[in-house]
């Protein structure tokens, strides 16, 4: 008799623990609603220094310098991969953000708007995959490929041209005076 409730405990421990977590998680998130003016002044600028981030150039430059050491290179890769990431999570929280706004905005909107909702639906595609693409990318970088380019620019003209439509939906139609 013992034997089973030790066995049924043992059991609800995973998932009390998991349970804990997920109420963890989600009472430590933000809030993250932003209006869509917000949305407009989001720059997507400040992500471009990714593409410069893990680019070979930098370290081979430092494999050059005197006192280099194979561990300092390493830690280097290390700390540029974690830089990157952390840009990484910001253009995926912006993604996202934008994305939402934009869908309530073609949900809400006057006129039926297909359009869009196709061009949304496209873009929020290209982003996913380009999203694993770079993930592949840079586990391949930690791997110490050294040859492996990872490209970003189409991720942040992704949310460039979200933002863009978005102000488009966002303007009243002009009036026609004759």
């Amino acid at each position: 008799m013992n034997l089973f409730l030790i066995a049924a405990l043992l059991a609800l421990v995973p998932i009390g623990a998991a349970l804990v977590f997920l109420y963890r998680t989600l009472s430590a998130r933000s809030n993250t609603d932003i209006s869509a003016d917000g949305c407009l002044v989001l720059s997507p600028e400040k992500y471009r220094p990714m593409e410069r981030l893990l680019q070979s150039d930098d370290f081979c430059f430092l494999a050059s310098q005197p006192g280099y050491s194979p561990q300092l290179g390493r830690r280097f890769r290390t700390e540029r991969r974690r830089v990157f990431r952390a840009y990484f999570r910001g253009l995926k929280r912006d993604f996202a953000q934008v994305s939402l706004t934009f869908q309530t905005l073609i949900v809400h909107s006057a006129e039926d708007r297909g359009d869009l909702a196709a061009k949304l639906v496209q873009q929020r595609m290209m982003f996913a995959f380009g999203v694993l693409a770079v993930e592949g990318r840079l586990l391949l970088h930690a791997a110490g490929v050294n040859t492996v380019a990872i490209d970003v620019r189409s991720m942040v003209d992704s949310l460039e041209q979200m933002q863009a439509q978005m102000s488009l939906l966002l303007t009243p139609p002009q009036t026609v005076m004759g």
